[in-house]
């Protein structure tokens, strides 16, 4: 049951928000903590999984900037789960065409009880578009994380290796504080009849995530 806990958590890592869309400013640093989760039913009422986590990210050029997170939830249950990431900018906004960014990011985890381990990698892809003042933006794109176990939650074979998840989201960005608002359909290749948490989507397929997000650059 402890090992069943461990892989359920891993899934909801891979439920998280995406990580950071811009490049931070040369040699900035920002704090950044999420809330939010898939939406399941609980008791008449659908509601987010409560999943939190808190980073750090730091500018090493005006097109590159590398990020840490702790996943402070999973360490309520007992897992340590720590992920970092490199996120590249391809290209900025001209016009109508937006700006796209590149995220590689690796997750792991391991728990107290065994010392069971996992290692995830991910892949985001996100273009943006700016909106109103202040650098405030929408953006939409595509997050690939690969499991690379036979086996996943509940030690059910593993339907897909790739576990994509589309992304839809809002960032409020003022001088120091950024408010990010995002949606994501997670999954939607995994079919949910048959596990515990009734997870809610269309259909019987992967589910519906909402989080908000907060940075302080410094």
């Amino acid at each position: 049951m402890r090992f069943i806990l461990f892989l359920t958590i891993a899934l909801l890592a891979s439920c998280s928000p995406v990580t950071l869309i811009k490049p931070l400013q040369k040699k900035q640093w920002a704090a950044t903590a999420t809330l939010g989760g898939p939406l399941i039913g609980f008791g008449n009422a659908i509601i987010p999984v409560p999943y939190t986590s808190l980073g750090a990210a730091y500018g090493v050029n005006e097109n590159s900037t590398v990020t840490a997170r702790i996943h402070t939830t999973a360490a309520l249950f007992g897992v340590a789960q720590i992920d970092a990431g490199y996120l590249r900018q391809l290209r900025k906004q001209d016009g109508r065409i937006p700006g796209i960014s590149a995220m590689g990011q690796g997750t792991f985890m391991v728990d107290r009880w065994e010392g069971k381990s996992r290692f995830y990698p991910q892949i985001d892809i996100n273009a943006w578009w700016d909106v109103g003042g202040q650098g405030s933006y929408c953006y939409t794109g595509l997050t690939s994380w690969y499991e690379l176990q036979s086996k996943g939650t509940g030690d059910r074979k593993q339907p897909s290796n790739w576990i994509p998840a589309w992304n839809l989201g809002y960032s409020r960005e003022r001088e120091k504080w950024s408010t990010r608002f995002e949606v994501k359909y997670l999954a939607p290749m995994n079919n949910h009849d048959a596990l515990t948490v009734d997870y809610k989507a269309p259909g019987s397929y992967g589910a519906i995530g909402v989080f908000v997000g907060f940075m302080r650059k410094f």
